[in-house]
């Protein structure tokens, strides 16, 4: 059964690069995608063109043009989530068309969204500057016939520079994102070898054997035991792809197979010459005598630092306000919406695998030996929406939390004993998030830096970065805070990492697909009382690897905000506000 699991989850969600695979190598491509929010006051009646000329955060924009369609798609919704300061956006399709870029030509396509049927027509030429005029077009409805104008526009693009357009309809305001681009590199999307059996052989000597990480909050208790893997190495002993064949818990398999893919053996000669070979290797997790491997040194350079007197300066007085508020005593409630959205990947496509035999006595199941690639299906993206009421109490020393459900997807429930409970959303605690590393007591775990200053809505920052000295500190692979130059107040905390519960189909995928996922968690602070910010708003977003490093494909994008705070009590050195 699991060796069937393994082969239909390569099956389902391993991808060929692109959506086009007709591509011309030395043409362009052009890239749509409509997204959808509640119209804001922001939003203009006429249909409204924004560059990085008007609005210099679309910039941010073009470190996504190199990736793929899927990537470009989820970074466009971030960016506009962040120049609209918008709670939540709906991606409602993406798609791209290949050009010569030499001609005029045109495309009407019919797209089937979740319960919309979408028009596009493109119209793009060429002029002698290299710049394109291009037409959009785009039409929705609930049939085929998608009568009703979203955008009937002529735009003028530059080649890579990505152009937002915005439009306010029936309550609802669109935004289509159009870039023309050099078509992104695929030369880590080939596959590997095709289909074989290799030798398996006992384990060879190592070359650098990485220690897997153990998360301190399952050495705590005592959770452990033994992760037995098998590894493929090529004929220069590095690392090709690796198996989980004996499970241990899910964080302890995924960090067993992230610190395999790091290692290195001696290569293996099989009649004379370096061959690909396979062997089992297991790795123990032993709660008592675990001792994590301090990292010597920071990572950064000192040249690109702050004066240290200043990074202590910081860190002092955001510790102090960690410190008063780890010891405020508080009982409120504000409400809490929820934008839950799991993004689908398409299911119709093949992969070819190394096969790994022992023997005539067992058959391995098939492993990832190549990068793969995904893609999103924007049809069968799966959104969840709640309203809770979200009640915190915090005294002596003791946290309570908990979220009783108002709305599910439209549905009211009038019952105060029905609760929210996913561990996803209720290990979140975004209060309190920034004191895993700014608490005095826990600032000696990790190395800090002052990358810069920022303006966090109109308010002048320290951007402080955070990263551990050892490999793994409160399931904390690296941070960013941004503290408020004149009061050391928290405005902003931005942590990557994986959480040690909640998702372990996530790190069941990422260790069955021998990836390392993208992990990012950030809290916004906004709200003050008594010197303390509450929260305003939350994501969560997990992300698979893309072509391009600098972005991910989505797969699990969470958003919260926060609004209606009632206050019951607050207290703030030892006075109680009622």
């Amino acid at each position: 059964m699991r060796n069937l699991l393994w082969g239909a989850l390569l099956t389902g969600l391993i991808a060929v690069p692109a959506l086009f695979p007709n591509q011309p190598g030395d043409g362009l491509l052009i890239r749509v995608v409509l997204l959808k929010s509640e119209a804001g006051e922001s939003v203009p009646e006429q249909v409204e063109v924004l560059t990085s000329a008007s609005r210099p955060e679309i910039g941010s924009l073009r470190r996504a043009v190199p990736g793929s369609l899927s990537a470009f798609a989820s970074a466009a919704n971030e960016c506009l989530m962040d120049i609209q300061t918008l709670d939540a956006v709906d991606t409602l399709f993406f798609i791209e068309k290949p050009w010569s870029g030499q001609r005029s030509t045109q495309w009407s396509d019919l797209i089937a969204g979740e319960k919309t049927f979408y028009k596009l027509g493109l119209y793009p030429k060429p002029l002698a500057d290299g710049r394109i005029p291009l037409r959009l077009t785009i039409s929705s409805g609930t049939t085929r016939a998608a009568p009703d104008a979203l955008f009937d526009r002529d735009v003028l693009l530059n080649r890579n520079e990505p152009t937002i357009l915005t439009a306010k309809r029936a309550g609802q305001a669109y935004y289509a994102v159009v870039v023309v681009q050099t078509p992104p590199s695929t030369e880590k999307g080939a596959a590997a070898q095709t289909s074989s059996k290799i030798q398996i052989v006992p384990a060879p000597a190592a070359e650098r054997l990485v220690r897997p990480t153990y998360p301190e909050a399952l050495r705590k208790r005592g959770i452990g035991g033994v992760v037995r893997l098998f590894i493929q190495i090529d004929h220069s002993g590095k690392v090709r792809a690796v198996g989980v064949d004996q499970p241990a818990h899910p964080y302890l398999d995924y960090a067993a197979v992230q610190a395999m893919l790091q290692s290195a053996f001696e290569p293996v000669f099989l009649d004379g010459k370096p061959a690909a070979v396979g062997f089992v290797l297991s790795y123990r997790f032993e709660p008592l005598s675990y001792k994590p491997d301090p990292r010597p040194t920071s990572p950064w350079p000192e040249s690109s630092s702050y004066p240290s007197a200043i990074v202590a300066q910081v860190l002092a007085q955001s510790g102090q306000y960690s410190r008063r508020l780890s010891d405020a005593v508080m009982d409120f409630i504000c409400e809490e919406m929820i934008r839950d959205t799991h993004f689908s990947l398409r299911n119709n496509l093949k992969i070819e695998n190394d096969l790994i035999l022992v023997g005539k006595e067992r058959e391995y199941p098939r492993i990832a030996a190549m990068i793969p690639h995904f893609v999103m299906d924007p049809s069968k993206t799966k959104r969840i929406t709640y309203v809770c009421d979200y009640q915190v109490i915090r005294k002596d020393g003791a946290l309570s939390e908990r979220r009783i459900l108002l709305k599910e997807n439209r549905i009211s429930f009038h019952d105060p004993a029905k609760l929210l409970e996913d561990r996803r959303i209720a290990l979140l605690s975004p209060l309190f998030a920034p004191l895993r590393l700014l608490l005095p007591e826990k600032q000696s775990a990790f190395f800090f830096r002052i990358r810069e200053e920022d303006t966090i809505r109109g308010r002048r920052a320290y951007l402080l970065e955070a990263s551990p000295k050892s490999g793994d500190e409160d399931g904390i692979g690296s941070a960013r805070v941004w503290i408020d130059k004149e009061k050391f107040t928290i405005l902003k905390c931005e942590i990557e990492g994986i959480p040690v519960e909640g998702y372990e189909d996530i790190l069941e995928d990422c260790a069955n697909l021998n990836i390392r996922p993208s992990f990012v968690t950030t809290h916004e602070y906004k709200l003050e009382k008594e010197g303390i910010l509450f929260p305003w708003r939350s994501r969560v977003r997990v992300g698979y690897p893309d072509i391009s490093p600098e972005v991910s494909i989505p797969i699990n994008d969470i958003v919260f905000s926060y609004d209606q705070y009632r206050f019951f009590t607050v207290s703030s050195e030892h006075q109680i506000i009622r």
